[in-house]
């Protein structure tokens, strides 16, 4: 990679960067200018076309890339899609969901903030990785000995309402002070009793 290309990189990154600061701080993503963004990321306004096209295209590329990249090491870490047995592993999924969420939080925060914000290009960008998400689950799902006997479109309804879960959980977490420990391990608790009673209870459903 040049020198000029590490630049380029650089700057599209600060970008996305300032994206997930100011939806940090309240904006709105359909709210915010381009002279805004480019005022954030110290270049004149003209410089933003040399990365994106419009602010859609810099939405759809900030939830196809960064926050992919997030999603995709959130299922590689929750192993799915890997044979295993189901006694055991809900706590410990949702344990390191909600880690994840706190090492991630300005991705987290863009994804709850903007899953149904005002930008269709950047909800439908979200609705196909969350969407993928719900696939890989489900994959995951039939490789399971406990979900074996229901069929492949009852396993994606689970999912569905798993990943609903998971995300669900993610703004309250957020809004957790780290010095409230307490508070934060009761919730995690609850969580995780939401997880059983829905996995639990599905697997010994019958269709």
């Amino acid at each position: 990679m040049t020198s000029r290309d590490l630049q380029k990189r650089q700057t599209r990154q600060a970008f996305f960067q300032s994206v997930l600061q100011l939806s940090r701080s309240g904006h709105a993503f359909s709210s915010i200018s381009l002279r805004q963004i480019s005022r954030e990321v110290g270049v004149v306004p003209t410089a933003f076309y040399r990365h994106f096209q419009d602010i859609d295209e810099l939405g759809t590329c900030l939830v196809n890339e960064e926050l992919g990249h997030t999603l995709q090491s959130l299922r590689d870490h929750l192993q799915l899609g890997r044979t295993r047995t189901h006694e055991g592993q809900i706590a410990s999924s949702v344990g390191f969901f909600l880690e994840s969420v706190e090492h991630a939080s300005l991705h987290w925060h863009f994804i709850v903030s903007e899953r149904y914000g005002g930008n269709q290009a950047v909800q439908n960008a979200l609705d196909e990785q969350i969407s993928l998400f719900a696939q890989i689950m489900t994959d995951d799902l039939a490789m399971q000995p406990a979900f074996g006997h229901l069929n492949q479109e009852v396993r994606l309804l689970i999912a569905d309402m798993g990943v609903n879960m998971y995300f669900s959980w993610v703004y309250q977490w957020l809004k957790f002070d780290p010095t409230e420990v307490q508070g934060k391990q009761d919730y995690l608790n609850r969580c995780i009793k939401q997880a059983q009673v829905l996995f639990y209870g599905v697997r010994n459903w019958c269709p």
